[in-house]
């Protein structure tokens, strides 16, 4: 009887790493907006070093004009924000981002966007936990709206004493939510929902949050594609940062995303 080797390991060469900008932006019509620029990274394992990021001027264009520069955020390289009063986002109008590369002059678009309808909030109740003081509930009804969302996602912002919020509002809020929903672009019937909530203003804390502002948002149908396709990549702690995949974008010249959703709020306090 003859033996055959077993190869237990397969060479396998990694292609070159060639760096990418990646763009993850949008814009909220009560949040305000935020655009995070960075390079794409290499795989484990590949080689290559990442650049540094040339110095960036954002936009936002309505109809290819410029209306509003992003301002830098001195603490975070690569992230811009436009406060919430500094934009009047408006139906029926196509918005964009422009980036440019102030060294190069090298100018990137994203494709335009449009604003989601307003979501109906309506019948707003919060209720303290009869048991557990950290715990409530909020009831609330959604009402019904066109066709053209792409999901919708209720937040709760949590108020400490001095009305401050606790978490920052954004759009990564709004996907991290248990009440995050994908519409497809569907006609939504009138809903009634009920959900349970931390009030504390830390995990594990003992402070607890004064009052709360419920914020209802519809998606546009871009934003909801990209969280769709990075839900099913099944890679567990990778990044989106890291070399470009094959993902939804609508960025023309790089990579990444950049969509529009509208709000509605309620701000209400816990009565005890």
């Amino acid at each position: 009887m003859g033996c055959t080797d077993h190869k237990t390991t397969i060479p396998f060469e990694f292609p070159d790493y060639k760096p990418r900008l990646v763009v993850l932006s949008s814009i909220g019509s009560i949040s305000g907006g935020e655009a995070s620029i960075s390079w794409s990274k290499p795989l484990r394992g590949q080689l290559g070093t990442v650049p540094a990021l040339p110095r960036l001027s954002v936009y936002l264009l309505d109809g290819g004009v410029r209306i509003t520069e992003f301002t830098e955020d001195a603490d975070s390289l690569g992230y811009f924000v436009i406060e919430p009063d500094q934009v009047d986002l408006k139906s029926n109008t196509p918005y964009a981002i422009e980036i440019v590369l102030e060294e190069s002059g090298e100018r990137i678009l994203s494709q335009e966007c449009y604003l989601p309808e307003k979501p109906d909030l309506k019948n707003v109740g919060v209720e303290l936990d009869s048991i557990n003081r950290f715990w409530y509930h909020i009831s609330w009804t959604q009402g019904s709206a066109k066709e053209g969302v792409g999901a919708t996602a209720l937040y709760p912002y949590l108020l400490d004493f001095m009305g401050d919020y606790v978490e920052k509002p954004s759009l990564g809020m709004y996907y991290l939510s248990p009440e995050f929903r994908y519409t497809d672009g569907k006609a939504l019937p009138e809903r009634i929902g009920r959900k349970r909530f931390d009030r504390s203003i830390k995990r594990g804390g003992t402070n607890l949050a004064q009052s709360v502002d419920i914020r209802l948002a519809f998606l546009s149908s871009g934003l909801a594609r990209f969280k769709k396709e990075v839900d099913e990549l099944g890679y567990l702690g990778e990044s989106v940062y890291q070399t470009v995949r094959p993902l939804y974008s609508n960025i023309i010249g790089a990579e990444g995303i950049f969509g529009l959703y509208s709000e509605s709020s309620v701000v209400l306090g816990f009565d005890e």
